[in-house]
């Protein structure tokens, strides 16, 4: 529980450590007004990091090497108050970069199968059998799925089907809202239901359960992570009715030309242009 006396210890440690100042949300204020006026997320998100940075050499006594080493290996401060150490003890980009590698060697894996030919011939193959909207969505929930059991990690399950199927989105003339949706609801959602992938072990060890032996009756939490298994049931139910199933606006067919993306071609029927 919390007294009036820890905070007031909490509120006396930042004072002591920081300079608090309504300035200091002017980074967040910067990404947010950058994400209003519907800029880019990834110079808006770096344009909080600079003013962030700026903010710290100006005001918190820090050196442009520090701030450097803080985006790195993390920022580090021991104040003897758990509450703030556990919250602002945390890493930069090397805790992270498990998570970056793995997302940039899939996207590697999927540039090297375009290259190749072999995500062309996947796409047709997969066209040739399904040849609806609907049956598309099912496809990329599934493949989203598929991966989320062989590979055993969520981000693959999404970097890798969202390159495969994101040419055919653009040839049917669908948003890729569709594919971005199938895949979290195939690969993030379904994530913590498959007990040897990530998602599936980090909720067994925070429940404190265990499938060792004949501790099986612990996977019974599966059923009852209704979020999980009905958000894909229900995105199929959408794509099969058409609701929530956007067409590509003109700016996104307008960006798709621009940007020089892959479109899959097909005949009237649905088959796939042979290349």
């Amino acid at each position: 529980m919390f007294s009036f006396e820890k905070i007031e210890g909490i509120t006396a440690a930042l004072e002591d450590n920081f300079y608090i100042s309504a300035w200091a949300l002017l980074p967040a204020l910067v990404v947010m007004l950058l994400a209003l006026k519907k800029f880019p997320p990834l110079p808006s998100l770096f344009a909080g990091v600079i003013v962030g940075g700026a903010f710290a050499m100006a005001t918190q006594g820090q050196s442009l090497q520090s701030v450097f080493d803080y985006a790195n290996n993390g920022y580090s401060i021991q104040t003897n108050i758990s509450e703030i150490d556990n919250l602002l003890n945390r890493g930069g980009i090397q805790s992270m970069m498990w998570t970056i590698s793995l997302v940039l060697i899939a996207l590697s894996f999927g540039g090297a199968l375009e290259t190749t030919g072999s995500l062309r011939s996947i796409i047709n193959s997969i066209k040739s059998k399904v040849k609806t909207f609907a049956g598309t969505q099912v496809a990329s929930v599934g493949t989203a799925f598929a991966t989320n059991l062989v590979a055993g990690d969520p981000y693959l399950s999404v970097a890798l089907p969202g390159r495969m199927f994101s040419p055919v989105y653009r040839g049917m003339g669908y948003s890729t809202l569709n594919l971005s949706r199938g895949v979290e609801e195939g690969g993030t959602l379904m994530s913590p239901l498959i007990p040897w992938n990530a998602g599936g072990a980090f909720v067994i060890s925070a429940l404190g359960l265990g499938i060792a032996g004949d501790s099986l009756e612990n996977l019974l939490y599966i059923p009852l992570a209704f979020a999980c298994w009905t958000a894909p049931l229900i995105g199929i139910f959408y794509a099969y009715l058409g609701w929530f199933s956007p067409k590509a606006s003109d700016e996104e067919r307008e960006e798709w030309e621009s940007s020089g993306a892959d479109i899959a071609k097909f005949n009237d029927d649905g088959t796939p242009v042979a290349n």
